[in-house]
């Protein structure tokens, strides 16, 4: 043993005694108010008792709402039993799973059971959810299959997710309206119809007796109704499109070949896809409805954009807005001039709003050209009361906003006498650039893999496209001219098809080629994508490549200064050329590439790609080039120079990015697209204004 254990104790027998019957006077914790000692490892003196208290807070930890982290004030704000200083989360009913990530928060249940598998748990669903769509079993009027705007078009009960639906007199097919509107979309074929119920539509004579498919809508309050068929239809396939008030007796709205439009009131109408003269010419159809609430357009009534009810609400982003009106007869006519500009504006107008939570990218046009002796204006403005003008235009306004809530006006120039109708498209986009929302790294990769397999083939303007494109399912982009050869502007109309090729076949998804039908990357109709990228200035109003994507909802202009690799620019020189390029990086003056705008560099130009040079092969064709601005005039550059190109606004330089298509929204250009596709004039391309040759060329 060791000399602490045997060392012999020197305190006297009574002594020992003495101690003994002292502590056992005091209980069994052996603590005195009025003597002072030590407690044991481990606990504190706390009134008056050697206690447990692991944190030192002086609180005992069986009383303790946080023993491991010092409270003495024991804060329980939420009053869940949980103290303040140790709930990293919110967690209002105190079973131990934040509110976060609570499928019930108020209700204890740390189990988290969820029987439905609705993301609610059992413990707070007063009833069963089945379907999983918010609305409890006991209140839903198709509790098996989800449907949490709980439409009913006929009052009877049963949802309209639950009603048969066959598309004849009895069991039309349902499309669903929220007091927001609807966004509706179906293909069928009237072939397959068994319904020929109506020869025609009286008080109009047509033969309808074909084969038809019947709609209904029941609308909540006062909105416009759009509904179209794609054009053009196939051969030999004719549907006609009408608005119904009644089937019985057959109430006849309006009827139109392709489309038809009406503001109505609430109620229950319906919509007829009847075959024209005959089952011989029944056929496939794509139907599209658009149905918003109508809004006068006033000081106390904005037009409002979709999927808000009040003008405070925050649209959601990305966000495009088309919208058809005149100003004969619009109820507002306050605002005669918009200070300081002193313009007279004093016929009447159309006042929307809009909010936004962040700040975006803004682009508003009324579509030219407008028709004989109307003259309407665009005003964006701050705030209506004062009146504080952003910008005015006589038809188009690109802004960058903060957040908060703006007005746009369309107003009408010198009096009622200029008043008529107008098309309005408006455009927002988030100014924050994220990867994952462009099309960029595709547009990349598309002209890497274009250098390769088809670079420096030769430049022709006469020539579209290297060689012949699949455009998905429907059909080829062919090649035309010389086999090999092409211009800038077909340069930059290959580039965005390779890279929907690449998507396509990096993801899988096949939608891409929806968005836009074959056509329109073939033809110069006002209506196809392929009239803006060749810059028709005079009848569409495109200035290169960037205003086309933003005209179709597939992109949006930004400042030169946002642009990343894989963005578009139309060029301009002081030489009175222009060319179309991809944007791959930002230049210094020594040639030194940056892939994003940098900070104390002196940015001279950038390094593009594209379709330039003599017709030679190995000389010519889709390569890369060097272009300097103007103003720092014709350094040595890494390869060859494009130079005298003009730094300026959108105009002079049009600058912008293509989307990733899950942001891609159709824009007025894609409804034209498929609702008058074909019939539409062809515009005018300046073959003069694209020069192939390039500084070193």
């Amino acid at each position: 043993m060791s000399t602490a254990e045997t060392r012999p104790s020197t305190l006297p027998c009574l002594a020992w005694l003495t101690v003994l019957l002292f502590a056992s006077s005091l209980g069994a914790s052996g603590c005195d108010n009025h003597k002072r000692r030590s407690c044991p490892d481990g606990t504190k003196l706390i009134d008056g008792l050697c206690q447990d208290d692991a944190d030192g807070d002086m609180v005992p930890d069986d009383v303790d709402n946080c023993p491991d982290v010092p409270n003495p004030g024991q804060e329980d704000s939420d009053q869940n039993g949980v103290g303040d200083a140790c709930q990293t989360a919110q967690d209002s009913d105190g079973d131990g799973v934040p509110d976060d990530e609570d499928n019930c928060p108020e209700v204890h249940n740390p189990g988290q059971e969820d029987s439905d598998q609705n993301g609610v748990g059992d413990a707070c669903e007063a009833a069963g959810d089945s379907d999983g769509d918010g609305v409890p079993d006991d209140e839903d009027n198709c509790p098996e299959v989800h449907n949490p705007a709980q439409t009913d078009y006929d009052g009877d009960g049963v949802g309209d997710a639950c009603e048969e639906q066959d598309g004849g007199p009895e069991h039309p097919f349902i499309i669903p309206v929220t007091e927001l509107g609807a966004d509706y979309y179906d293909q069928r074929d009237t072939s397959d119809s068994p319904f020929s119920g109506f020869a025609s539509y009286p008080p109009d004579t047509l033969d309808e007796s074909g084969p038809e498919y019947l709609y209904v809508f029941t609308l909540p309050s006062r909105m416009r109704v759009r509904a179209w068929i794609d054009a053009p239809e196939p051969t030999d396939v004719d549907i006609d499109v009408h608005l119904l008030s009644s089937l019985s007796p057959l109430a006849l709205i309006t009827r139109g070949n392709l489309r038809v439009e009406a503001t109505l009131d609430p109620g229950t109408y319906f919509l007829s896809l009847d075959t024209y003269g005959g089952a011989a010419q029944a056929g496939p159809y794509r139907l599209h409805a658009w149905i918003e609430p109508w809004r006068d357009g006033t000081v106390d009534q904005p037009v409002l954009m979709p999927g808000v009810s009040d003008p405070s609400q925050p649209v959601t982003l990305p966000l495009v807005y088309v919208d058809n009106r005149t100003t004969v007869g619009a109820p507002s006519d306050v605002f005669d001039s918009y200070p300081p500009n002193t313009l007279d504006e004093s016929g009447p107008e159309v006042i929307y709003a809009f909010t936004v939570a962040e700040p975006v990218f803004f682009a508003v046009e009324l579509l030219l050209p407008e028709p004989d002796g109307v003259d309407v204006d665009v005003h964006l403005l701050s705030s209506l009361s004062p009146l504080t003008l952003i910008a005015r235009a006589n038809h188009k306004i690109l802004e960058e906003l903060e957040p908060g809530t703006y007005y746009v006006v369309a107003d009408t120039y010198g009096g009622d006498a200029s008043a008529g109708a107008y098309t309005l498209n408006l455009t927002l986009r988030a100014q924050d650039l994220a990867p994952d929302t462009l099309f960029a790294d595709y547009i990349v990769e598309a002209t890497d893999y274009l250098f390769v397999n088809y670079g420096l083939l030769g430049y022709d303007i006469n020539s579209v496209l290297t060689h012949d494109i699949e455009y998905g399912p429907y059909g080829v982009i062919p090649q035309t001219g010389v086999e090999g050869k092409t211009m800038c502007v077909a340069a930059l109309l290959e580039v965005i098809l390779t890279a929907m090729q690449l998507y396509a076949d990096d993801t899988g998804d096949e939608t891409v080629w929806d968005f836009l039908p074959w056509r329109s990357f073939r033809y110069l109709a006002a209506g196809d994508i392929r009239a803006h990228i060749w810059v028709n200035y005079d009848d569409i109003d495109s200035a290169g490549t960037a205003d086309a994507v933003r005209h179709f909802g597939m992109g949006m202009t930004v400042p030169f200064q946002r642009l990343v690799p894989g963005s578009f620019i139309n060029i301009n020189r002081t030489t009175g050329s222009g060319h179309a390029v991809v944007f791959l990086a930002f230049l210094d003056i020594d040639g030194n590439e940056y892939q994003s705008y940098p900070t104390g560099v002196e940015i001279v130009g950038f390094k593009y790609f594209s379709s330039q040079g003599s017709s030679t092969v190995g000389v010519g064709g889709l390569d890369y080039r060097w272009a300097v601005f103007s103003d720092f005039g014709c350094p040595t550059m890494p390869g060859p120079r494009d130079c005298n190109v003009i730094y300026g606004d959108q105009h002079y330089m049009n600058s912008g990015v293509m989307y990733h298509p899950s942001h891609w929204r159709p824009a007025y250009y894609t409804l034209l697209n498929s609702m008058k596709a074909g019939l539409l004039p062809v515009s005018a391309f300046d073959p003069v204004f694209f020069d192939g040759r390039t500084t070193d060329d």
